[in-house]
């Protein structure tokens, strides 16, 4: 898989470009000549973001200084209004739909879909006086905090759909992320997604597939609409991988048909997942279900992808991959400064929150081609080392963003540097997993030794 210098350099150049100014006018954020257009403002926020997590007023008005802007600390201030907010929300849908790669994973097992979605969530806390505008979820956390939903193509490393919405909201009532699903995509879900009707949603609207764990109190049926006791078929089978075809929902407008598929874990596995619901249910005051700490000792799934796409363990190895978006997350919120947005002023907040995620979507468009540099083998490209090394190049490509034989030039370096440093170390004991999916992809029964740690859990 390579990375076309041309191809970053034109996209690039694409999303500054005059068209910027646009939309700068339809969002009132220009409305007459301004030493501070919406092209030069843009780039000053999205590469001063990229080379400082942090960037303070002074050091953002440094960076105007750089493209032969002269402006204060104060005067950058000023411009950063409701008008500044609504036009970098507008740069940052265009970039989510601009900086897309197309190059796929060279892996069988995931290229059997049009893409392979992650859904997950992640909450950042705020300054209290955004608390009118994302309400954090009371108690003793913080009273303003932002829930970011993300949807993410891992088959193409892309990032597919991202919306803020307030911390106390809970994942159940998400349902946008059915609207990004292509047909003939797999959507993977963690359990604070599963709303049956949302998953039939992905099955009959999208003509899409889902993967998810099971959430254990959902009623289960045979195919012939006859009960079906999941605890007990289980118990007096042999202690080994298996699966069940079902019809999840008891009322005839919920009933879904998929397999459920039960991987046997650890007794030690299933011991520590009782005394972390046990504990959780003392601090709710509740009763934990004997039935559900039973079924502890299983990884339970359902899934619509039949079996002669995803054998058992293969299904078990591909909802793994889920892991990568809290990686995504990681990266977002430690390395590319979301973690921590400067000010108290909301204007200020969210225009350098969207600056940030600008700057995140370009490193992961920067990332997406470069995932296997090696081919199949037990390598993989490291997002946060190739964060540190755009994070270094950013004041230079703000520089030379309009020249591009420069551009051209800077982008060679820094993708050398890329390619050269910017590799995870070789695993010894337990393979990557782009490794794990090659490995899984050339087996038959796509069975390896030892589970996916994120399944243990």
């Amino acid at each position: 898989m390579e990375l076309s210098l041309e191809q970053v350099g034109n996209e690039t150049v694409k999303f500054a470009g005059k068209d910027v100014e646009v939309v700068a006018r339809e969002t009132k954020f220009v409305q007459r000549t301004s030493v501070l257009s919406g092209q030069s403002f843009l780039q000053v926020m999205v590469f001063g973001c990229l080379a400082k997590d942090n960037p303070s007023l002074n050091f953002l008005a440094q960076i105007c200084a750089d493209i032969g802007i002269d402006i204060t600390a104060q005067g950058l201030d000023q411009r950063i209004t409701d008008k500044a907010v609504a036009f970098m929300e507008r740069m940052f849908s265009r970039a989510v739909d601009l900086f897309r790669n197309q190059l796929p994973l060279p892996l069988p097992i995931l290229q059997q879909f049009n893409g392979v979605y992650l859904t997950d969530s992640s909450v950042i806390a705020l300054p209290d006086s955004m608390a009118e505008d994302f309400p954090g979820c009371g108690g003793k956390g913080p009273k303003a905090s932002l829930k970011v939903q993300l949807v993410f193509d891992f088959l193409r490393g892309n990032v597919i759909q991202v919306a803020l919405r307030p911390g106390r909201e809970p994942d159940q009532s998400y349902r946008d992320y059915i609207q990004a699903i292509p047909e003939g995509a797999l959507s993977i879900l963690d359990l604070g997604y599963f709303v049956l009707d949302a998953l039939k949603d992905v099955v009959n609207d999208c003509k899409a597939f889902f993967l998810s764990r099971f959430r254990t109190h959902t009623s289960l049926l045979t195919p012939q609409g006859e009960p079906f006791n999941l605890l007990q078929r289980l118990r007096d089978g042999p202690r080994v991988p298996v699966e069940f075809p079902v019809l999840m929902g008891k009322q005839a407008k919920h009933r879904l048909p998929c397999r459920l598929i039960a991987l046997p874990v650890p007794q030690e596995v299933a011991d520590r997942r009782r005394q972390q619901a046990r504990a959780k249910a003392k601090r709710q005051k509740a009763t934990p279900n004997k039935e559900t700490l039973a079924l502890m000792d299983w990884t339970l799934f359902v899934t619509n992808v039949p079996e002669d796409m995803l054998s058992i363990h293969q299904v078990a190895i591909l909802y793994a991959v889920r892991w990568q978006v809290e990686l995504v997350f990681k990266l977002w919120k430690s390395h590319c400064g979301l973690r921590r947005v400067a000010g108290f002023r909301r204007e200020r907040i969210l225009v350098e929150l969207y600056a940030k995620l600008i700057g995140a979507v370009l490193t992961h468009f920067l990332i997406a081609p470069l995932r296997m540099p090696a081919g199949l083998t037990n390598r993989e490209i490291s997002p946060v080392k190739v964060r540190n090394v755009f994070r270094r190049f950013a004041r230079e490509l703000n520089r030379c963003l309009h020249c591009s034989t420069e551009l051209h030039a800077v982008l060679a370096d820094m993708l050398a540097q890329i390619q050269r440093f910017c590799c995870k170390d070789k695993r010894i004991k337990e393979p990557n997993t782009c490794y794990a999916l090659a490995l899984a992809s050339a087996t038959p029964s796509g069975h390896l030794n030892s589970q996916p740690e994120a399944l243990l859990a």
